[in-house]
């Protein structure tokens, strides 16, 4: 007898055990696929939790339509904040940016540094230098404009240092000219 008529022979008397064990292993792979798509289900279940972010009735369009809201409102802070920013620069071009103060002795019978030159400076380098002489018997101001770090009043000495330090203490590239006369 050859081996396939073995073989038709061992199904024909033990064909409902086979049918059987055919039937477990299938039911059996079909068990695994379930516990497996069940997990699966849990995990996606999870993810959408998370996607949601704790919005409970709400369906994913809502909840995207939401997002785009806020996502909206926060360009519309930001682009407020840089508008803002932008005022304020323009602003703080106009504010003193640079201070230079030279103390000195103006006259010999005064006996201390107590006359000064003060210059104070914009971001343009526009600004004024303010200048005060003490003397025994009187005391002198002076007020000088200055466009662009030069002025068009001869400055002294101390009033040219003055503004040459206001000018150091600015950060921009703009470089105080040399002062008329010197």
């Amino acid at each position: 007898m050859s081996a396939l008529e073995q073989l038709g022979l061992l199904f024909s008397q033990h064909s409902e055990l086979l049918l059987a064990a055919i039937a477990g292993a299938i039911l059996l792979a079909a068990l695994l696929a379930a516990i497996a798509a069940l997990a699966r289900a849990r995990r996606l279940e999870e993810r959408y939790r998370r996607l949601m972010m704790g919005w409970e009735g709400l369906n994913l369009e809502e909840l995207l339509i939401h997002q785009g809201e806020l996502l909206l409102e926060g360009q519309r802070h930001r682009q407020e904040a840089a508008d803002r920013l932008q005022e304020i620069e323009r602003r703080l071009q106009l504010t003193v940016a640079g201070v230079g103060l030279v103390r000195y002795n103006a006259f010999r019978e005064t006996g201390s540094d107590l006359s000064y030159s003060l210059a104070l400076l914009d971001r343009n380098l526009d600004g004024v230098v303010l200048t005060s002489l003490f003397g025994r018997d009187e005391s002198r101001c002076y007020g000088k404009p200055v466009q662009r770090g030069r002025s068009s009043h001869h400055l002294s000495e101390e009033e040219s240092r003055a503004l040459e330090e206001a000018g150091r203490k600015i950060d921009c590239r703009n470089e105080i000219p040399p002062a008329k006369g010197s």
